[in-house]
Order: structure tokens, then sequence, then C-alpha cells
């Protein structure tokens, strides 16, 4: 028996996709990030880091062992199963390869989230940032996707798994799958998958807020469509790769001149600092 501790985000739900995709038992444990149970003593006694999600399994050799971080989850899972990842070869490090590249690159999809959706006040600069980015890691999957039908080794693999949980998020990141046609066409496949559709599900169905005391999921639902239709939050990204994030060729071009004279004249430095107001603490 393996035990899961998460919530409904899209790292849990990738090992509960792993469980239903094997055929596993498992026990999951839902907790709630709004009630801070991912900080409390007895979690962290299980993942001193104190994010979801982490697993003991029960039946290990040598007695019960803990794994968080879910690429290590999906890798250990894999080799305990010798299931969705090649035991060696090409296959099984152009797997582990789009798992990293996955857990690496999921914080410019989730600043996304965040500066788009949760934000009192819109910040234009930081929307335009991780949007663009997000832009370019949906642009590099399509590319990667256009003669293949799975991520890696010719299969289905847990780097799908991993990467398919937020894509599942697209809309929140700015992105539109119409514009990558074969994302959208791997997304569809993955989710005609009866394991991914039942593991997707848990510990609740996606864009479901139930165990949130403190909020009202039709209200919830409400200000994300608002953000998500707002101007001022709906930021669309730019069609190609800018040399900065979030800037525009004009501006990165302006923004290199005046790096160029203060390379000259590094004294300038320590004029500007002096001119610019401090911020008060």
């Amino acid at each position: 028996m393996i035990t899961i501790y998460g919530c409904a985000a899209p790292n849990p739900k990738k090992i509960s996709i792993f469980m239903e995709e094997a055929g596993l038992e498992y026990e999951y444990v839902s907790m709630s990030v709004h009630e801070l149970d991912q900080k409390k003593p007895e979690f962290l006694a299980i993942n001193p880091n104190g994010r979801f999600p982490a697993i003991i399994d029960h039946d290990a050799e040598g007695g019960p062992l803990t794994v968080w971080e879910s690429g290590a989850i999906l890798t250990y899972l894999a080799e305990k199963t010798g299931k969705f990842l090649p035991k060696d070869g090409h296959g099984r490090y152009e797997t582990l390869q789009w798992v990293y590249w996955q857990v690496s690159h999921a914080p410019y999809l989730g600043n996304a989230h965040y500066y788009r959706l949760f934000t009192p006040k819109p910040r234009r600069l930081e929307i335009k940032r991780f949007t663009n980015e997000s832009a370019r890691l949906y642009r590099l999957m399509n590319k990667h996707l256009e003669e293949r039908q799975w991520f890696a080794a010719g299969e289905f693999t847990i780097a799908d798994i991993s990467i398919y949980t937020w894509v599942q998020y697209h809309e929140w990141q700015g992105q539109d799958l119409a514009d990558f046609p074969n994302v959208e066409a791997w997304f569809k496949r993955m989710g005609e998958r009866p394991g991914v559709q039942k593991g997707s599900n848990v510990p609740y169905p996606i864009f479901e807020y139930k165990p949130s005391p403190n909020r009202d999921t039709e209200a919830v639902k409400a200000a994300i469509k608002y953000r998500l239709s707002h101007p001022s939050w709906a930021i669309p990204a730019d069609k190609e790769d800018q040399a900065i994030a979030g800037t525009s060729q004009k501006e990165y071009e302006k923004a290199k001149k005046r790096l160029q004279m203060l390379a000259k004249m590094p004294w300038l430095f320590d004029v500007l600092s002096m001119l610019s107001p401090r911020r008060k603490n």
C-alpha cells in the first residue's frame, strides 16, 4: 500500500494519474493548502520542504520509504513497477530529460497563474514576462510533437504524465491550444485514457475548490472567469520569442544602449543610485 499526501494541484495529480494508469492500490490523504496543512509539523515530518505531493511506500524493500518531489516520486514508482519508463538506453534518458524539463520549468507556468489570476492589482510587466515564457514552452512542445504521438521513447511515459497536469491549466497561462495543434492533439489523446481521466479527478475534479472552507467554489470560479477575460490581466503573449521576456524589441534596444553606456562609465552607477528615491522599509 502506498499513501499519497496531496491536494487538487498539478503536481499531486501526476501521482494519482500514475497510480490509476498502473492499476495500483493507494490511500489518498487530501490536504488543504488554504488551511496551510503543508506547513503543519505532522506533514513537515514527512516532507521538510512543506510542499505537495509526498508518498510513503509502506511495502518498500527495507521498510517504509518516504519520497517527495513529483519528479522523484514518478521515477521511483516507474522503477518500482517497471511501467512508463524504459529500463535503459536512449528512451530512458529521453523520458527523464522531459520529466526534468517539466519540473524545472513549472515555476514559469505557476507564475503565469499567479500574476494573471491572483494578485490584488494587475502587474503588467510580470504578466507579460511569464505569459511570454509560457508561450515559448508551448512552442517548444509543439515543435517536439510534430512527428510524435508521445513525448519520449515512442510510448506513453512518465514524461507525458508530468507535462499533462500543467497543460490542463493552459488557459490560466494565457495559452490557446488552437495555436499549438500538436500539443492539442496530444492533450486530447491523454484525456482519452481511462487512468488519466480517473487520476485527474483525485481528490476531486480540476477547477473544483471543495476543501476550501473559507472560499465559495462558485465565487472563486466567477473571480477566475473575470480575470481570464479582463484586459488588465488577460494580456496575450507575443507571437515570437523576445530577446528579454516581457519587453518589446524597442524597449530591449533602449535598455541595451543604457547598459553599454554604463559599461563605459561605471561611475554613473553611483550617481544614479544617489538620485534614485530610497524605499521605505
